[in-house]
């Protein structure tokens, strides 16, 4: 029987093993790591040779398409090896990226819904469908909201 401490280093110096480490490192050091490379750029995760990317919405992933080749630059500069060979990018929607930090969830900006000044004016049955669902309107849109 072979004891645990050998079992760890056999694993630990297996290519594979050295590689998913060097990722572990990667991922809370993403920022430090691309600098102003592909600013937008957030990781998810690989598939074998393919680095998968999230951004916000599609204006980011163009602009990030360009910027493409310096990721995987400077990614495999600080895993010192050529492990990606190609970017994915993907929209995020709600998934958590890789960098973020454990317990918090990412704020996303969202616009403040529109307000407009000369709503209510209608004078529609309440007991109606039509009518309730235009008070519901008046409600949430309506001025002094």
């Amino acid at each position: 029987m072979r004891m645990l401490g050998e079992l760890i280093v056999g694993f630990a110096s297996r290519q594979d093993a050295a590689t998913g480490f060097r990722l572990a490192m990667l991922w809370p050091r993403w920022r430090e790591v691309l600098g102003d490379a592909a600013p937008y750029a957030r990781p998810l995760g690989h598939r074998r040779t393919i680095l998968l990317l999230g951004v916000d919405d599609p204006i980011a992933m163009q602009e990030c398409q360009y910027d493409a080749p310096l990721v995987l630059e400077r990614v495999n500069a600080f895993l010192r090896q050529q492990i990606f060979d190609k970017v994915q990018f993907d929209l995020l929607q709600g998934k958590t990226p890789l960098d973020a930090v454990p317990g918090t969830a990412p704020a996303f900006w969202r616009p403040p819904p529109p307000r407009i000044a000369r709503l209510g004016g209608l004078s529609l049955d309440p007991n109606t469908a039509v009518g309730r669902s235009y008070a519901a309107y008046v409600r949430q849109f309506g001025p002094g909201r």
